[in-house]
Parts: C-alpha cells; sequence; structure tokens
C-alpha cells in the first residue's frame, strides 16, 4: 500500500498510512522501511529517514549486503542534502550495483559537487563494465552543462550514439538526444544543438520545450515563437512547461505584446491555469522592458496571494531600470515572504548603490550581518590538459598565482585599448580611486581563469 501511494504521487498518504500502522503497533520490515525511505525522498523526509535508519540498525534490519535497501538509504540522504552521510553509506555498502551507483552519482549532482559526479561516472564505467542507464546519461550530459565541459559532452553523445547504434529498439533514444540538445545549448554549441535537433524524427514535447527555451536564452525571441508555432501545427499540446519557456523567450526579446498573448492563449486556448512561475514570468516580460507600472497593476491583479518569486522579479527590474521607490516596495514584500533569501537583499543593496545612497546601502548590508547571510563565494572552472583548476575571487592559492595577475594585467591593458569599460557601480561600495574599482572587477573569477588557460596555452589567439 505505502509503495503504491508513492509510486501514483500520493507520498503524503503513503506516510498517513504508515503512521497508522505503527499505531497499531505493526514493526516494519525491510521492504516497509524501504518503502518509506523512498517517500522521504520524494519529500525531503531528513527526520524521517534518519529515525528510520537508526531503527534499522537497532533492529538489525539493516544489512549492508542488501543493495536495495542500501540504495534507498543513500538515496534519502542525498535527496535531502546530506551528501556526507550518502557518501558513508556508498562506501559502506559491501554490494553494490547499477541503480546504487546511479543514487550517488545523482546526488552529488543535485547537491552541486558536479564534477565529482563526472569522476564517480567515469570509475562506475571503468570498474564494472556496466552499460549504464538513460536516467543517469541525462545527469551526467547535465552536469557537462552545467560545468560547459563542451569536451566531455561531445564524448559523452558519441558514446551515446555507439550505445544507441548496437540497439536499435531502445525506445529511450528521444529522451537523451533531448538530454544532448540540452546540453549543447548550456555549454555555448548552439549550432550543434540545432543541427541535431532537425535530424531528430521523434521529437515529442520535451524536445520542442527545450528548443524554445534554447533560442530564447540564445536572444532568438521570434525563432522560439516560430519553433512553438510548428510544435502546435505537429499536432503536439503544449503544456505549462512549453508555455513557460515561451514566456521566457517573449522576455529575453522584450517582446511584449506576444507575451501577453501567449498568457492568454495559455488559459482561453488549452485551459491551462497559471503556476506563480508564469506570474512571475509576466511581470519579468513587463519589468524587463521598462513598464515597471504595468508589471505592478498586473501583480495586483493576480488571483491568489503573491509569491516570493513574483515580488523577487520586480525587483529585479527595478534594479536594472534604476526605480528606488517601487523597488524598496517590493523588497520590502520579497523580504517579508523569504526573509533568509540573501538575494533580494544583495537586489536591494545594489539598487541603493547605484543611486548614491549609501546610507541605506549600510543599513540593509547590516540588516544581512544581523541575520548571518553570505553570499555565496562565486567560482570558475577550467580545464587544462585534462586537469580541472577551479578560481575563487582574488584566488592567490595557485603556485604560479604571481605569474597569473601579470598575464591577466597585459589582457586588461589589450581590454582597455580596444575599448573596454567596467559598469563600475556594480561593485555595490564606495570607492573614489577608480583605478582601484576597475582592478577589482577585473580580478574577478572568469577573467582570473582565462588568464590562467591563456598563459597555459601560450597566449594564443588574443
Amino acid at each position: 500500500m505505502i509503495s503504491g501511494f508513492s509510486q501514483n504521487g500520493l507520498a503524503y498518504e503513503a506516510l498517513d498510512f504508515f503512521s497508522k500502522l505503527l499505531g497499531e503497533r505493526y514493526s516494519p520490515n525491510k521492504v516497509t522501511v524501504t518503502s518509506v525511505l523512498s517517500v522521504c525522498s520524494k519529500l525531503a523526509k531528513y527526520d524521517l529517514g534518519q529515525v528510520l535508519h537508526g531503527f534499522s540498525l537497532r533492529s538489525g534490519l539493516l544489512d549492508m549486503a542488501d543493495v536495495i535497501m542500501g540504495t534507498s538509504l543513500l538515496d534519502m540522504y542525498a535527496k535531502c542534502g546530506k551528501l556526507h552521510y550518502a557518501v558513508r553509506v556508498f562506501s559502506g555498502m559491501t554490494e553494490r550495483n547499477i541503480a546504487s551507483w546511479n543514487a550517488i552519482i545523482t546526488g552529488f549532482s543535485l547537491n552541486g559537487s558536479v564534477h565529482a559526479a563526472l569522476e564517480l561516472f567515469k570509475d562506475m564505467i571503468l570498474e564494472n563494465h556496466w552499460q549504464p542507464r538513460s536516467s543517469i546519461l541525462v545527469v551526467i550530459l547535465n552536469v557537462c552543462g552545467v560545468t560547459m565541459d563542451l569536451r566531455k559532452g561531445k564524448e559523452l553523445h558519441g558514446y551515446i550514439l555507439k550505445l544507441l547504434s548496437s540497439d536499435g529498439t531502445n525506445d529511450q533514444s528521444t529522451a537523451l538526444y533531448n538530454a544532448i540538445i540540452e546540453m549543447y545549448f548550456k555549454v555555448g554549441n548552439f549550432d550543434s544543438a540545432i543541427s541535431l535537433f532537425e535530424s531528430m524524427t521523434g521529437r515529442n514535447l520535451v524536445t520542442w520545450t527545450v528548443i524554445i527555451s534554447g533560442y530564447g536564452s540564445y536572444g532568438f525571441s521570434h525563432r522560439a515563437l516560430q519553433a512553438f508555432r510548428e510544435m502546435e501545427l505537429s499536432g503536439i499540446q503544449p503544456d505549462s512547461v512549453a508555455f513557460l519557456a515561451l514566456l521566457s523567450a517573449c522576455s529575453h526579446g522584450g517582446m511584449v505584446d506576444q507575451g501577453i498573448e501567449s498568457f492568454i492563449s495559455m488559459q482561453e486556448d488549452y485551459g491551462i491555469a497559471p503556476g506563480m512561475e508564469h506570474y512571475a514570468c509576466m511581470v519579468d516580460i513587463y519589468g524587463r522592458a521598462g513598464c515597471l507600472e504595468e508589471a505592478y497593476e498586473f501583480i495586483k491583479r493576480i488571483p491568489v496571494e503573491s509569491c516570493k518569486f513574483i515580488w523577487a522579479a520586480l525587483l529585479s527590474s527595478c534594479r536594472n531600470h534604476k526605480n528606488v521607490e517601487l523597488g524598496e516596495y517590493a523588497a520590502k514584500n520579497a523580504i517579508e515572504l523569504d526573509q533568509y533569501n540573501i538575494s533580494n537583499y544583495v537586489m536591494l543593496s545594489r539598487l541603493y548603490a547605484d543611486a548614491g545612497r549609501w546610507e541605506d546601502f549600510a543599513k540593509v548590508r547590516s540588516m544581512m550581518k544581523e541575520l548571518r547571510l553570505k553570499p555565496d563565494t562565486a567560482c570558475s572552472w577550467v580545464e587544462v590538459k585534462g586537469k580541472v583548476y577551479k578560481f575563487t575571487v582574488a584566488d592567490y592559492s595557485k603556485d604560479n598565482s604571481a605569474e597569473v595577475y601579470v598575464c591577466l594585467e597585459g589582457m586588461v591593458e589589450k581590454m582597455k585599448i580596444a575599448g573596454f569599460e567596467p559598469h563600475t557601480t556594480s561593485v555595490g561600495r564606495k570607492i573614489k580611486d577608480e583605478d582601484k574599482i576597475v582592478n577589482d572587477l577585473c580580478y574577478h573569477t572568469e577573467k582570473l581563469a582565462l588568464a590562467f588557460a591563456w598563459m597555459k596555452f601560450g597566449g594564443i589567439g588574443l
């Protein structure tokens, strides 16, 4: 019953049923514990998962040679954000199967340890010679996209083509091609993404959604709209996700009228009720085009209580268009709904900095300090000769850091000659020395990584 509830999207009902069983003094067995752990994974119920882990240890149910139970346990920890516990369970398992490897690789990917996920994938292939499932290949393709690793993405594309050619009946080919297209979009290889899309015969709704989203992210909003129309003509009905991709494309292209038409069509032609993401996207459409008052009026007409994403979208637009008064109001609402979301404070502080209101800027930073909110450390990666190097802001951790900075200064001088002018207000603090501001902006992570790679390759092409 618990497994049935869970597999049919009734996770909370599964927990209620389990609670009733415990009330009747039922002692869970391995099958029950494994089923409930699966529910904990879906709902990120770490506390209950931990209790079940402890119960399994005390009752002797947990056998590290039991692949199914061990995999369920590590999957629960990984999806609850407790990667260190997931690794501990994985390391302690005396028997592992492809599902165990899939769970730990997916766990690393979900928790942001994308390079570790790639290394584990390599280990799985080399150590076990297993043919990976399509689900894990999709995860690794996404990792390649996140890390902007075109070389590994191409290698994986070739590997997948070999797998599919050896199994002509593989019904997962469309899902894999969709993931490959999305990977190429993410790494900046637009032409390869479009080429693969045009060669596909078995396109589905996800295929079209990926291509619409890809066109939008590259600024080809009209082509995104055209692709949406082609999808409709092919007989495939859009869902809420496809409309979200279309609205996002309209937002990036400043296509306000088309965005409004699409938003209305979604409801009237397809009977799809807008979610908060759609409302937030509409606010962004108005806001990016500088129609801030229209965005605010739209928010007031939303039939349900506005959520944090909607006010954050308005705040972002106010910052971009330097509307302090409305931006303050949007920030107030966004912070009330999500007090510990640091991005709201950062956007508000930058809005004040752009307006030269340094006292207000200091107050916001003081609020962040009181709430112990710290921005995540920015970092960039670059791969040189098979090794991945990580850079943080003003990074001096490398053995040849001095050479990197000399190289970067040379690059910056050439950039200035070519017309580079940094946007100094984004520094977010009052510094009178313009050269100091420029230096701070030039030492960010992307430029350090670029300088390091350029130096390693002998300065070719600059």
